[in-house]
């Protein structure tokens, strides 16, 4: 009965951040289209490039809390007073990071060549980060409480869609498309944390720069992680635009952008049975083998299923963003199908890591993942351009698969898979 409950809380949970992310990824995907149309290919080549530096700074921003404070809301979450001392904690170590930031980008603004021409769009995609900084998901997750804020997700994308449908019309209003994901990413943001303030009764707590400067440091090896794996997935359309030249970006960017919008299934499940994770993880080896035999072991089926349809239709979607100009665009798409299952193959082993607080093995796969990935494009996109990168991205994920579940028997962390999915 207990097992029921707990895969019927994982399966809304699942339901929940699916909408979330899917709203977060999908939209900008179906105005896609229009875009291109309106901006040129090349125009929307300068946008990905611009979204490349925004997300390393959500990134940052976002520190590890996904996962460290995740863990701690997941150990103590009936005590209120401990909730409300990290969430704001957690709020104010995010903005004062924004601070930083921001006048990072200004620097770079004024001294970089490659910016400076296009100050203005950087100056308002920088919207972006701080709604997403905004955005507490990392507290409904702890809470396994993700459906409250699906519904205010939803309606600040479908304003970023209005904004772009009503307001953008040449190729020069390129600057306002991100401008536009950050206006509902502040909306979102702002109404999720009066949402978890509410839901959950937390009292208004002042931080402390110590409280602060403790969550900083608790969360920096996640950081180095999580910017390690998000720029080995964000860097790559900026590489390959240093040696081609934004129509090739634009067109490699539209392959990128549907491989990680399914790529996103595999994240949003990891994220999903985290926190009951880390409780399961109390309870032993027996706890955990059946959790992954009942609940991971049909996903990977599922998510094998789905690269299979995607790499038949793979013409029909890249058509329908690109028209006729689809190009080598198709060819990258039915590479990255392979990208999905590479992932979901190292998810037991990476969350178990993390669960029991093995950040530094973490830290260690990552770092040299995105070494890896480095290394690769610098050798193959010189000669096989969008393709080269393609390449680089699968054989990262497959480097990182490999690292994850190695990093899972050096720690001696194996028995808690069992042999079912070994």
């Amino acid at each position: 009965m207990e097992g029921s409950s707990r895969r019927s809380q994982l399966f809304s949970n699942f339901l929940a951040l699916g909408i979330l992310q899917g709203t977060n990824l999908l939209l900008p995907l179906l105005v896609m289209p229009f875009a291109i149309e309106k901006i040129g290919l090349d125009g929307y080549g300068v946008v990905a490039v611009a979204q490349v530096v925004m997300l390393i700074f959500c990134t940052i921003t976002d520190y590890g809390f996904n996962l460290t404070a995740t863990r701690a809301l997941a150990l103590h979450r009936e005590d209120v007073v401990k909730n409300a001392r990290l969430f704001f904690t957690v709020l104010a170590a995010k903005m004062f990071i924004c601070l930083l930031l921001l006048g990072v980008l200004v620097v770079l603004i004024t001294l970089v060549p490659f910016f400076r021409p296009h100050a203005q769009l950087y100056l308002f995609a920088f919207t972006w980060v701080v709604g997403q900084s905004l955005l507490v998901s990392w507290f409904f997750q702890g809470m396994e409480k993700m459906k409250y804020i699906t519904i205010y997700t939803l309606l600040a994308r479908l304003l970023f869609v209005m904004l772009v449908f009503a307001c953008i019309r040449e190729k020069a209003d390129n600057r306002f498309f991100i401008l536009f994901m950050g206006i509902g990413s502040l909306i979102a943001g702002m109404l999720s944390i009066l949402q978890a303030m509410r839901l959950f009764r937390l009292p208004v707590f002042r931080p402390n720069w110590r409280d602060i400067l403790q969550e900083l440091k608790h969360g920096w090896p996640v950081m180095v992680s999580n910017i390690s794996i998000n720029t080995f997935l964000s860097i790559n359309v900026f590489i390959l635009r240093l040696f081609t030249n934004d129509l090739v970006a634009g067109s490699y960017s539209v392959a990128e952008k549907i491989f990680l919008a399914t790529r996103q299934i595999a994240v949003m499940f990891s994220q999903v049975i985290y926190p009951p994770l880390c409780q399961l993880l109390q309870k032993g080896e027996s706890a955990t083998r059946s959790f992954f035999r009942t609940v991971y072991l049909p996903f990977l089926m599922l998510v094998s299923g789905a690269c299979v349809l995607l790499f038949g239709f793979s013409d029909y979607i890249i058509s329908f963003f690109l028209g006729q100009h689809s190009g080598q665009a198709v060819l990258l798409l039915r590479l990255f199908c392979l990208g999905p299952v590479i992932v979901c193959l190292h998810i037991p082993a990476s969350q178990l890591l993390m669960a029991a607080d093995q950040k530094k093995s973490y830290l260690y796969v990552l770092t040299r993942g995105a070494l890896i990935n480095g290394l690769c494009n610098l050798a193959l996109v010189p000669v096989w351009g969008a393709t080269g990168t393609a390449l680089s991205v699968l054989l990262t994920e497959l480097f990182i698969t490999v690292g994850f579940n190695r990093a899972l028997y050096r720690n001696k962390l194996a028995g808690y898979l069992g042999a079912s999915i070994r």
